[in-house]
């Protein structure tokens, strides 16, 4: 900028015109990225503002009269706002606080077993977070949950020790299931961090934890507001678990309220519009938050030289910050496991340890006997690998073409590409079944139609994981084959796509697995003929079969794992979930 203005005042107008001429144009390729991906993507966002302000009919698309009567209609379910808002920053504020000791303790400290815990910790995001809200909803009910039965056994009846439908349980089951996000975000920060300046502190006679709290957190604290906004921004587009620990309490958030002004007779599509714009404005607000908290502030924590992370021996802390783990391994992946296996293996609701009471008589079900299950279980395969497969290789065509391209709009062809991000899963799948029913040709229903919204909804996720490989390769390995003659399809055979190998297989194994265990993104564009896991799940909730829907979540969850696991072999363990 600096030299632009030097141009203008020394040279005038004519200098800085031929300066301007000198930029690269537009490559070819982003202007073509940019011209299909443009509409995908804006179309259901624009369809979703349009439908908000239809004040004629409710199903007609497009609508004939415009006014701000659903806007002025929300006045009346402040509280379903108000709900949205208050979980998704209480549980944020509790996960950030999980994963900053998380973190602190994993990376800053000589904790014993820190690749077991690392491994632990960040299960319960791919495992997903209906698995969470159905072992919790068994868990800790106010009525019959094992825990307050165990409470009450020991006390007598009365009041219910712990209550996962109130608004301060459902706050913590969406906190625990976010977390790993945020470890995995402030954890790459701290273990980048140059330990001098913690040893600098420690010179001047701070303790350890005087030391982490003036100065390894507030360094830290452009990764805590990314994972911040991106917790903030999940918890409020969240569905399953305000669907199902809230259904008991009857506490709507604006997820579930959309989804019910949707399965109403007739469906109410401006209002539940309506309210899908309130979060979309909520979480661009968050974003423009998040860029004014970092705007013209040094946060350096990475020097130039090489250095070795020195390790805090916190002596007899060690194991109170060893229970802390192991407690939330507990809470966040042991129990809710357990209890689904134990659930998945019972003959009725009745929880029993009689020995006549287990059968295995529910896997049997949900595999052979049902066959809306079955049906489901191979479409999410199918989609998984659909996703998987194509959301690779375009999101690591996309990443190449950003970073190898020298022309202009490759910024601009980035923020295309996070656009979902801002805008919640269920939101984006309910302008995305506008937009469906809207083609000349028909794929409302079918897995044609979740397939594309899946591609397009977790673009920018797929996209985040080959970016962080596609910058580690040095351009100079490509630049080596062209002056030995290679053609630029012979480097992409020969040089790129071997150096890419271990990204491709880990962003197909995420793409995947969040495939599988998606919810949201399909509930609006499946259909009876076509079902997927998420929503089939859902439906057998709903009937009241808890062996059957544990055992679901179990052969779900089996399939995650053993993807999990065959991607680690195949990576040497060097990819985590």
């Amino acid at each position: 900028m600096e030299q632009d203005h030097g141009l203008l005042t020394l040279g005038g107008a004519g200098r800085t015109h031929r300066a301007a001429s000198l930029r690269p144009p537009m490559g070819a390729e982003i202007v073509i990225l940019l011209g299909a991906l443009s509409p995908i993507l804006g179309f259901p966002i624009f369809l979703i503002v349009a439908t908000a302000f239809n004040v004629g009919d409710p199903q007609a698309l497009p609508a004939t009269d415009y006014g701000i009567g659903n806007l002025i209609a929300l006045a009346d379910h402040l509280d379903w706002i108000a709900n949205t808002l208050l979980l998704a920053v209480g549980g944020t504020a509790i996960a950030i606080a999980i994963a900053i000791a998380a973190s602190w303790i994993l990376y800053r400290t000589t904790m014993p077993g820190r690749r077991v815990f690392e491994m632990l910790i960040a299960l319960p995001y791919p495992l997903g977070p209906l698995l969470g809200a159905l072992a919790w909803s068994e868990l800790a009910s106010p009525r019959s949950g094992l825990i307050n039965q165990a409470y009450w056994s020991l006390v007598g009846a009365g009041a219910p020790l712990v209550d996962a439908s109130s608004l301060g349980g459902i706050m913590f089951v969406m906190a625990i299931f976010e977390a790993p996000v945020a470890v995995f975000i402030i954890g790459a920060a701290m273990q980048r961090m140059d330990p001098s300046l913690e040893e600098c502190s420690s010179t001047l006679g701070a303790s350890s934890l005087g030391t982490a709290l003036r100065v390894t957190l507030p360094l830290m604290l452009p990764a805590i507001l990314s994972a911040a906004l991106f917790l903030l921004t999940s918890m409020m587009g969240a569905f399953a678990i305000p669907a199902i620990l809230g259904a008991e309490s009857r506490l709507y958030v604006v997820t579930t309220a959309i989804y019910i002004l949707f399965q109403g007779f007739p469906p109410n599509y401006p209002l539940a519009s309506a309210l899908g714009l309130v979060l979309i404005v909520a979480t661009a607000s968050a974003v423009w938050l998040h860029g004014r908290l970092l705007r013209n502030r040094s946060f350096v924590v990475v020097s130039g030289k090489s250095y070795r992370p020195r390790l805090i021996n916190m002596r007899g802390w060690t194991p109170v910050l060893f229970a802390f783990l192991v407690l939330y391994v507990a809470v966040a992946l042991v129990l809710p496991l357990c209890v689904l296996l134990f659930a998945a293996l019972q003959r009725s609701n009745d929880f029993s340890l009689a020995a006549d009471a287990f059968t295995l008589a529910n896997f049997r079900y949900v595999l052979w006997d049902y066959p809306t299950a079955r049906l489901a279980i191979g479409n999410s395969l199918l989609l998984g690998l659909g996703t998987g497969l194509i959301g690779t290789l375009l999101t690591a065509l996309l990443a190449w073409v950003i970073h190898r391209s020298r022309g202009r709009g490759r910024m601009l062809l980035e923020q295309v590409i996070m656009l979902p991000q801002s805008v919640p899963h269920l939101i984006f799948a309910f302008g995305f079944m506008w937009a469906v029913l809207v083609l000349p040709f028909k794929i409302y229903g079918t897995l044609w139609a979740v397939l594309l919204a899946y591609v397009v909804i977790f673009l920018p996720l797929g996209y985040r994981s080959m970016s962080g490989v596609v910058v580690q390769i040095d351009k100079a390995l490509e630049e080596a084959g062209r002056v030995f003659g290679a053609g630029r399809l012979r480097i992409l055979a020969g040089v790129t796509l071997p150096l890419l190998s271990t990204g491709l297989t880990a962003t197909f194994a995420l793409l995947f697995m969040v495939s599988v265990r998606e919810v949201s993104a399909s509930i609006f564009l499946s259909s009876a003929a076509n079902p997927v896991l998420g929503p089939a799940i859902l439906s057998f909730w709903d009937s009241g079969g808890l062996p059957q829907v544990s055992a679901l979540v179990i052969v779900q969850t089996v399939i995650l794992l053993t993807t999990l696991l065959v991607v680690r072999k195949a990576t040497g363990g060097g990819v985590g979930v």
